[in-house]
């Protein structure tokens, strides 16, 4: 699993929020145009939750009615500080449904046999280092931007649970922020079609 700066292509993005799409119940993740979508097992077992984003799923609806003219930010903060002002007693009940889910994932995947992938799965090609970086969607563009300050306001969350957050919050964009990324992706596109263009020699 990759961290935190540890990410250099779109592939290191994909793989890893691929698997908190598979967590989310909404059918996809938001983007106007989208490559072919990866094939995933339907069979394969949810991942198991942290205890702070179990907390924070149950208490979202809450924070939200309570603090209605509160911004996406502004409720993951308070999420956050209720998570640190938990009693011990409240914490460790947290982090038993968290032992919980992680011990039925665990479980789950013992008995767990991978479908075939339809049509066959394709070797992966060999990557040239010098071919020019691939170009990002709307969606990945903002998830790097963003990152580093859901994660700051957010410290207690894991990998997933920062990729769920910020999935919510792509999702909730203003018409006019939203559309920003989509011009900063056709921008990308093309930079990366003139850059082929010259890698092959066109």
């Amino acid at each position: 699993m990759a961290y935190e700066g540890e990410y250099e292509t779109v592939e290191d993005i994909e793989e890893e929020e691929s698997d908190v799409e598979e967590d989310e119940e909404e059918e996809e993740a938001p983007t106007r145009k989208r490559r072919e979508k990866k094939w995933k097992d339907p069979n394969k077992p949810k991942r198991a939750m942290s205890a702070f984003f179990l907390y924070s799923q149950a208490e979202r609806p809450n924070v939200k009615i309570n603090n209605p003219e509160a911004s996406f930010g502004e409720v993951a903060r308070i999420l956050s500080a209720q998570y640190k002002a938990l009693s011990d007693k409240e914490m460790k009940k947290w982090q038993k449904k968290a032992e919980q889910d992680k011990i039925r994932y665990q479980e789950e995947m013992k008995h767990y046999v991978p479908m075939e992938e339809p049509g066959g799965r394709r070797k992966k090609a060999k990557k040239d280092p010098n071919a020019p970086k691939r170009n990002m969607s709307a969606y990945f563009l903002y998830s790097v931007h963003i990152r580093p300050i859901i994660k700051a306001e957010n410290p207690e969350a894991s990998f997933g649970d920062i990729a769920r957050l910020i999935s919510t919050k792509f999702k909730e964009l203003p018409e006019k922020e939203r559309k920003a990324w989509d011009m900063k992706a056709e921008a990308d596109k093309s930079r990366y079609q003139e850059q082929m263009a010259v890698y092959r020699g066109d």
